[in-house]
């Protein structure tokens, strides 16, 4: 079992390092360097079986690094093996190719009946199509010690399956590997099942009656979970392929199908079960497995390999961005979260506790986020984000091209104490949170230590631009005007119709009490359907003249701007 990586220039990873348990969840945002990961332990994994096969047993005066071709690597394929490095940066300095080179470096930790093993490796760019692998050196120039139980750790990297091949030929075991390296599971999803159920090369199974019981195990869970019986794979010789089906049980007979007629579901669980079943004492590494699955079954088949790997002897190491299998997770498995070049583990009690609490109350994804943007943004509801962009816009306020990325909390109500509450429960695991909360008018003055509170003066967003000359300018922009003024004057109180400082302005839900009928009387009119329905109401903003925007909007832009900088 791995207990321990450390990876410096791969990929997305500049530095890092982190420890692992029997079974990992490896989080965070898209892009992060969650995949990274992986592969960078495929590439140990190969780096040490080149070093093992080429330069192992040989003198320290005779050992030299081992090539290894881009070809090579099936699970990262790349075009170019400068790709492998981090910003493409192979060697120290800008263009002289006299300097130093600039190496990617691997250490694993782990434990093999109760002996701690290491290994360190260093891979040397040389040139598009290749590069070297040997022993990580240390600072004194000696090279680092390798365990002779690193050797015996055994990697398998299975990436999520697209749609399932409407026929498969049978491949030998060598051909399957490089397939579920290169990622095209869905080839060789029955061969995968066939090998499992009649190995015929010794990867970790026992006997033919072990994997028979295996095969038994397997169709038990997948007819537990989707309530389809799993038939034997079968070679046909004469075409040379493998062919297989399942059957459904209806009322008073059963009714067999191709493999190819089932569910993305169904295949993403086969595969996945197959996979534990046919590789037994490694690690294994998934890559989105729950890709394809609904919520519901998310839950389950996460609960069931966690099962089959302890069976298996197996160590479970997983990408993933799903909050189900990250919920639960954090009650059963190590947890890592990968944020920009930066990774937090979550073994210690401290951690795991804040963490918990943060996913059950919070929510990963919105944890991650936060992490990621060091803020939030607490409003209503998307209309208010859309309005704020468009003043932005209006006014050509620096705060434009923040809002167009921010971390965005919609609340869905008017009520403080929410975003309050949202916000202390990100501040616990992220100290240096800033936060800021917009609400329409609130009944009296909240004020938090932590979470800045701001409202409206007047009685919501609306109020900041639905005005008579507005619509008017809208109208005139359809040379409808007469149209509009006639809807304006019928919906509008007579004397905020006189006076356009009357508390009417002010104190009215315009939203809902003014620009609705308004429009709607003027589409009808018209004798065409609204076509300005109260969540595009933004789309006024610009017939609103710049000098006419008022003051404490242009102060509410600054406050956000101040607080998500």
């Amino acid at each position: 079992m791995i207990t321990k990586i450390s990876i410096k220039n791969f990929k997305k990873l500049k530095n890092i390092n982190f420890e692992l348990g029997n079974e990992v969840v490896l989080v965070g945002p898209n892009n992060s360097g969650k995949t990274s990961i992986l592969q960078a332990l495929t590439l140990w994994e190969i780096g040490m079986r080149k070093w093992n096969e080429n330069g192992r047993n040989k003198t320290a005066s005779q050992r030299k690094a081992v090539p290894i071709n881009r070809l090579d690597l099936f699970s990262l394929p790349i075009s170019d093996a400068k790709l492998m490095w981090f910003e493409k940066h192979v060697r120290k300095g800008a263009k002289d190719r006299k300097n130093t080179n600039i190496k990617i470096e691997i250490i694993v930790e782990g434990v093999e009946k109760g002996k701690i093993w290491h290994s360190g490796l260093e891979f040397d760019f040389n040139g598009s199509e290749a590069f070297y692998c040997r022993p990580l050196k240390k600072t004194d120039g000696s090279e680092y010690e390798i365990s002779e139980e690193a050797y015996n750790a055994k990697v398998a990297y299975l990436q999520p399956m697209s749609g399932l091949a409407s026929q498969e030929d049978k491949f030998t075991y060598g051909s399957i590997d490089v397939r579920v390296g290169q990622g095209k599971t869905a080839d060789v999803l029955r061969n995968i099942c066939y090998q499992m159920l009649y190995p015929e090369v010794a990867v970790g199974t026992a006997s033919e009656e072990q994997a028979e019981k295996n095969w038994i195990l397997l169709t038990e869970h997948l007819e537990k979970k989707f309530g389809a019986k799993l038939n034997k794979p079968m070679f046909i010789a004469e075409r040379g392929v493998i062919e297989m089906t399942y059957s459904e049980k209806l009322s008073n007979y059963k009714i067999e199908y191709d493999l190819s007629s089932a569910g993305r579901g169904f295949h993403q669980t086969l595969l996945l079960l197959a996979y534990l079943y046919s590789y037994p004492n490694r690690v294994i590494l998934l890559d989105e497995p729950d890709a394809h699955l609904e919520i519901i079954r998310q839950r389950e088949i996460f609960s069931l390999l966690m099962e089959v790997a302890r069976e298996q002897n197996s160590q479970l190491i997983i990408a993933s961005h799903s909050e189900v299998i990250l919920n639960e997770a954090a009650e059963i498995a190590s947890v890592v979260g990968i944020f920009g070049n930066e990774t937090q583990n979550l073994k210690s009690v401290k951690a795991i506790k804040q963490f918990e609490k943060t996913l059950k109350n919070i929510g990963w994804d919105k944890y991650y986020l936060a992490r990621e943007k060091g803020h939030i943004l607490y409003l209503e509801g998307e209309t208010d984000l859309v309005i704020l962009k468009e003043f932005a816009k209006l006014l050509n306020h620096k705060v434009l091209p923040i809002l167009e990325n921010a971390n965005i909390h919609f609340l869905s109500n008017n009520i403080p104490s929410d975003a309050e509450n949202n916000f202390f429960g990100l501040s616990q695991v992220l100290k240096e949170l800033k936060g800021i909360a917009l609400f329409d008018r609130l009944e009296k003055e909240v004020t938090n230590p932590h979470l800045k509170i701001i409202c409206w003066q007047k009685r919501e967003i609306e109020n900041y631009f639905g005005f008579p000359e507005v619509l008017e300018n809208f109208a005139s922009n359809e040379n409808n005007l007469a149209f509009m003024k006639a809807a304006i004057e019928n919906n509008t109180l007579p004397r905020a119709l006189k006076n356009k400082n009357d508390s009417w302005w002010k104190d009215e839900k315009i939203s809902d009490n003014f620009l609705t009928p308004v429009f709607e009387e003027f589409y009808k009119t018209l004798k065409i359907y609204n076509q300005l329905p109260k969540g595009k109401f933004y789309e006024l903003v610009k017939f609103l003249k710049p000098e006419k925007v008022e003051k404490e909007v242009i102060e509410k832009l600054d406050l956000i701007y101040e607080y998500l900088t």
